[in-house]
């Protein structure tokens, strides 16, 4: 898709972030969500070369709507200000292990895997998956190009042990994580299609095996997919 044109739509949404300037601008919004859904197309089927799970996703049920749910934010602007969209082999758009993608107003592509601040439950039985079985984690740690793609997990933590956990936890500073997830960022405004599609399978097949793990460890819980 014309990712300088979506960038420049968001751009302008972030300064006219009102529904009369939306509705005004509609049919422009429609075609780019129309292209931006023949892109997650594309990730698809990019992925499902080696995950064979995302094979028959639908694209449009991977998209984030557009719309901001304002009624407990102080921040009251109706609209997101990007395009952005989730990829798992569950039917579930947010929760289980996944691949996500965003373009924001500034031209900022993001690409991130893993899980992101998952309910308790899911979040316990990562973190005894890590504590009980260290190994699990390191070897996808040491995974190739991980580490000079992604550098390490990334996100919020804790700053003592969770309940049930000490300092002598194996890997304790990841069983602090409050996500496991890994992203990185480029711009995109002067990119070609084929390009940033590269850039997005070549990032979630390097977070393919956080993914993996976190699949696994979360066995037997709904929420897994």
């Amino acid at each position: 898709m014309d990712l300088a044109r979506l960038t420049a739509f968001l751009a302008d949404l972030a300064q006219n972030n009102e529904r009369a300037w939306f509705e005004a601008h509609r049919s422009e919004y429609q075609a780019l969500r129309d292209d931006f859904t023949a892109l997650v197309r594309e990730v698809i089927a990019g992925i499902a070369e080696w995950d064979e799970g995302v094979r028959w996703k639908d694209p449009k049920d991977c998209i984030f709507r557009i719309y901001r749910d304002v009624r407990f934010s102080r921040h009251k602007a109706p609209y997101k200000t990007t395009f952005s969209a989730y990829v798992s082999d569950s039917p579930r758009r947010g929760g289980p292990p996944g691949y996500y993608f965003e373009v924001d107003e500034k031209g900022t592509m993001l690409a991130a895997g893993g899980i992101w601040m998952p309910e308790p439950a899911v979040l316990a039985r990562l973190r005894d998956s890590i504590a009980e079985h260290p190994q699990r984690l390191q070897k996808v740690l040491r995974s190739r190009g991980f580490k000079k793609t992604f550098g390490d997990l990334q996100g919020d933590r804790l700053t003592r042990p969770p309940r049930g956990y000490s300092e002598a936890t194996p890997l304790i500073d990841y069983v602090k994580l409050k996500s496991f997830i890994v992203w990185r960022e480029r711009d995109v405004r002067t990119a070609g299609d084929d390009e940033a599609l590269d850039w997005l399978t070549e990032s979630f097949r390097t977070a393919r095996p956080l993914v993996e793990w976190a699949r696994t460890s979360l066995q037997g819980i709904g929420t897994a997919g």
